[in-house]
């Protein structure tokens, strides 16, 4: 699906840049990239999708002002560029092409920037302590390894196989630090992670690269221990910052990358509304969406296109157990994508496992609704169970998920509108 964009910033001296600025690769699906380096500097900003064959009259064209590397390319352009970076020297690849003054060709690797700026983030003070980096021999681990040492911690990379795996990760137990730096938990196959962070009891932080989802597995298990951690959205901002003033000298600060990184993770999460049956979340979904100018996918709309039945027909003629695996399965599906209004079914919260599903990338609102003011027509678990029932087990649950408590108004719409009002300012 597409995903929302923020809203364009007003740009000044870098309106007539003559070529656009782009990200090189192979195959470029979708991308935060372009609506990065709008926001940060109004730059125009494509996707250069090339063969290796096609690499050198790539790099030798005009076609460009400046661009990003992405794998598999990040070594390749290496031989063709006239001078390095010591970071790009140090790290032996390159993410960003710039054209000097005289036409040579700079290469520079300002993920070890990004990289540096996600870690100092979480405000720890970290020198002289262990860290283990999940993946650390591939390309980004090894851009964390030496991130890390660089700030006086002593970096261990966990992978599959060789010394230090993930099998006998307990030997690590006095990890200060964990980063992970695979692809484990990235969208779709999310909520997932490369191992459970049970054997580091001495864990003092935690940081996914992953960025999408905004809270990925690891974060999630870090949180519930209140273990301070990041996801990786905040290096990609940084790091495009970053080679925005290796492109046009202007500099980008702190604040800036901070203000773009939480506008654009507020505009990927998506919104999903909880609370009791007959509170009119499918309505409110309905209008808020339409505020948010976002789309609205109703579950139980959606578990009834899947099966061929309603939510209360599947209950009646399978029973409410399956009738909950089922929903957890389309929930899943649907609560892993981006930049939604979510309407759940009511009993949502019956099921643990629903959580982790809606927290990995949403806002959740509940909408609190007086008991006597429920619908109960089309309800076969109010009918059997009886409405304050429901409500005292409920309604705890609720409240606990919840991130934004609203109050229901006289009409959905109004609701809808103080849902919007409630939310954070970045949506």
């Amino acid at each position: 699906m597409d995903q929302p964009m923020l809203p364009a910033r007003k740009v000044t001296n870098m309106e007539q840049a003559p070529r656009p600025y782009g990200v090189l690769g192979r195959v470029l699906g979708h991308s935060y990239t372009p609506t990065i380096y709008r926001e940060l500097a109004g730059l125009d900003y494509r996707k250069f999708e090339r063969e290796p064959e096609d690499l050198e009259a790539f790099v030798r064209s005009d076609e460009w002002e400046g661009f990003n590397v992405t794998i598999p390319y990040k070594r390749d352009l290496v031989p063709y560029m006239d001078e390095l970076s010591e970071v790009a020297r140090r790290m032996g690849n390159i993410n960003t092409v710039t054209r000097l003054a005289d036409g040579r060709l700079r290469g520079d690797n300002t993920d070890y920037y990004g990289c540096k700026v996600l870690v100092e983030s979480l405000g720890i003070d970290l020198a002289g302590k262990k860290a283990v980096v999940f993946g650390g021999s591939g390309g980004a681990g090894s851009t964390a390894m030496m991130v890390l040492a660089d700030l006086g911690m002593r970096p261990v990379s966990i992978d599959r196989s060789g010394e230090n795996t993930y099998e006998n990760l307990e030997r690590h137990a006095d990890a200060a630090l964990a980063l992970n730096c695979t692809p484990v938990g990235m969208f779709p196959a999310c909520p997932a992670a490369p191992c459970s962070l049970e054997s580091l009891p001495a864990l003092e932080g935690l940081i996914d690269i992953v960025y999408n989802p905004a809270r990925t597995a690891l974060m999630m298990e870090a949180e519930r221990r209140d273990v301070p951690n990041a996801g990786g959205l905040l290096m990609l901002v940084a790091q495009a910052a970053q080679a925005v003033e290796r492109y046009t000298g202007e500099h980008i600060d702190m604040a800036r990358i901070m203000d773009v990184t939480a506008r654009l993770s507020a505009s990927e999460q998506n919104v999903a509304l909880i609370g009791m049956p007959g509170c009119g979340k499918t309505r409110v979904g309905e209008q808020l969406a339409k505020l948010l100018d976002r789309t609205h996918v109703d579950i139980d709309r959606a578990f009834g296109e899947e099966v061929g039945m309603s939510c209360a027909e599947f209950i009646e003629t399978q029973g409410e157990e399956a009738f909950r695996v089922r929903e957890t399965e389309v929930l899943g599906r649907i609560a892993a994508q981006s930049g939604l209004v979510i309407s759940c079914g009511g009993g949502v919260v019956t099921r643990s496992e629903n959580y982790a599903l809606l927290h990995q990338n949403s806002i959740i609102v509940m909408l609190d609704r007086p008991i006597d003011q429920l619908s109960k027509k089309g309800r076969p678990i109010t009918a059997r169970d009886g409405i304050e029932a429901l409500a005292e087990r409920r309604l705890p649950l609720y409240r606990a998920w919840a991130d934004v408590v609203v109050q229901s108004r006289e009409c959905a719409a109004s609701t809808a509108a103080v849902a919007r009002d409630a939310l954070p300012a970045m949506l």
